[in-house]
């Protein structure tokens, strides 16, 4: 039993950080995040500016970037959940239109690592190919 509230708990809790993120809200997903969190966006470290480990403070700064670059906000859509303790896998989409009318619609999954109550670590796996178009190519 005890098992499943924390499951549970840990979903309500990676909900909430996305449901910061996408509305733009810096301060409300960083209190989600124990202060040694980390976020791995995969790919290979200098193919795109994002790939690579990002700290606490460089989540700030992503969560900045991405508000600043959809002034409607991305929406950003769970479609499927699989938690079990500690671990989290959530599927994704986000949607968002850019001041540029570039559409940005990707496709995520992230593997996240809860504990004490706190986010400890993010993997993210996405389709960087679908970034460096919207946001590098011209």
């Amino acid at each position: 039993m005890g098992a499943e509230i924390s499951t549970e708990a840990n979903k309500t809790l990676v909900a909430d950080f996305f449901q910061h993120l996408s509305e733009g809200n810096a301060d409300g997903a960083l209190a989600l995040l124990d202060d040694s969190a980390s976020w791995h966006a995969m790919g290979r470290e200098g193919g795109l500016p994002m790939s690579g480990v990002m700290d606490k403070q460089g989540i700030g700064e992503l969560i900045a970037t991405v508000s600043n670059a959809f002034p409607e906000k991305l929406k950003l859509t769970p479609t499927g959940w699989t938690a079990e303790g500690d671990r989290v896998a959530v599927e994704m989409e986000s949607y968002g239109e850019m001041d540029n009318r570039r559409i940005y619609n990707n496709a995520y999954h992230f593997l996240i690592i809860v504990s004490g109550r706190k986010i400890q670590a993010l993997r993210e796996y996405l389709d960087t190919q679908h970034v460096k178009q919207i946001f590098i190519d011209p």
